[in-house]
């Protein structure tokens, strides 16, 4: 079965949870209706721009096939989701990005300070939720908020190194899967282990199901990184993390492998690139075909083949009742390089 047809039936309910992690304030509330419902716009704004919403809807895929409470994991899915929003209010202004998903940032419609709040009560309101919601069992609320509040400040280090890597005169690609393992894994691990406690699995299987997290958050970079080099990542022209400055795992796989004299000209760019400087086309279109020849483009699909295999091994051990099958057909996908 396709990955769609193990999300199609969770998004209904999960969409309802978003709003409802969203809305969620304190007894008494404290604040004033009309500012309530001002932060509340502000989120669904930021929310608007789109995205498949994998990371809400894994957790009730698992727990489903495995036979579980589908409303808990609906919850703690837009629980998920929503924290992973709130990195993205905060990284998009950290970055400068005007554009997500081909529409203006929340940041650029409504200023910096107000995209901040909205930023800032995404990664609060979600801790709220799995605290306190009715809908989530007693006995794993306290587990479950250690989980989430974990993974946010894993991906808050993840972003850290990220800023640091676009000014690195010479990135390595050890710090770039560092980087990718801190920004994209903690999140999927959340989605894996969050799903296999409110299974009441036992520590074995919840730690394979954090290592599916880590291997699908290194593949998921890694083909994000290919797309690019390959023209079909829905941004345009091939090659744009290149004009951006930015060294990607294809670059800095050929950078390992290419003549040094060529490896330094090409770390030229990126730092004129990162500095402002926007390469030719003809530029940008030399050098992905440089990191093709100098095997930048098959020794990332190497590593998304391998971490994506791994995920699919430690599936049968983490989720063996039928989530393995979930996790299958994600690997699936993710290894399809069509956008």
């Amino acid at each position: 079965m396709t990955l769609k047809r193990w999300l199609r039936p969770h998004i209904s309910m999960v969409l309802t949870e978003i709003n409802a992690v969203i809305a969620a304030r304190s007894e008494p509330p404290w604040a004033r209706p009309e500012d309530d419902g001002r932060l509340r716009d502000l989120c669904g704004q930021h929310l608007s721009t789109g995205g498949k919403r994998l990371r809400a809807l894994l957790p009730p895929a698992l727990v489903a096939a495995e036979g579980g409470d589908v409303v808990a994991a609906s919850v703690l899915g837009a629980c998920i989701e929503v924290l992973h929003n709130g990195t993205l209010v905060h990284d998009d202004i950290q970055d400068g990005d005007e554009l997500r998903r081909g529409q203006p940032t929340l940041w650029r419609r409504v200023g910096a300070p107000q995209a901040i709040n909205a930023g800032d009560v995404m990664l609060v309101a979600p801790l709220l939720v799995a605290a306190s919601s009715a809908k989530v069992p007693v006995r794993h609320r306290a587990t479950l908020v250690a989980l989430l509040a974990g993974a946010v400040t894993e991906t808050i280090r993840g972003q850290v190194g990220d800023l640091d890597l676009k000014a690195d005169e010479m990135p390595t690609l050890e710090h770039a899967n560092g980087i990718a393992l801190a920004k994209t894994a903690p999140f999927f691990a959340a989605c894996m282990e969050s799903a296999a406690i409110l299974l009441d699995a036992g520590e074995d299987r919840r730690q394979a199901a954090r290592e599916i997290g880590r291997h699908v958050g290194i593949a998921f970079q890694v083909r994000d990184d290919l797309l690019d080099v390959l023209g079909v990542k829905g941004r345009g022209a091939a090659g744009a993390d290149m004009r951006e400055g930015k060294p990607s795992w294809p670059v800095l796989a050929a950078l390992i492998r290419g003549p040094a004299d060529e490896a330094e000209a090409l770390q030229a760019l990126l730092d004129r690139a990162h500095r402002g400087y926007r390469p030719t086309p003809q530029d940008v279109e030399k050098w992905l075909g440089w990191v093709q020849e100098h095997g930048g483009v098959s020794a990332a699909q190497l590593a998304l083949d391998e971490s994506l295999q791994s995920a699919r091994e430690l599936a049968e051990l983490a989720f063996p009742n039928g989530g393995a099958e979930v996790v299958a057909a994600l690997c699936a996908r993710l290894s399809e390089l069509d956008g």
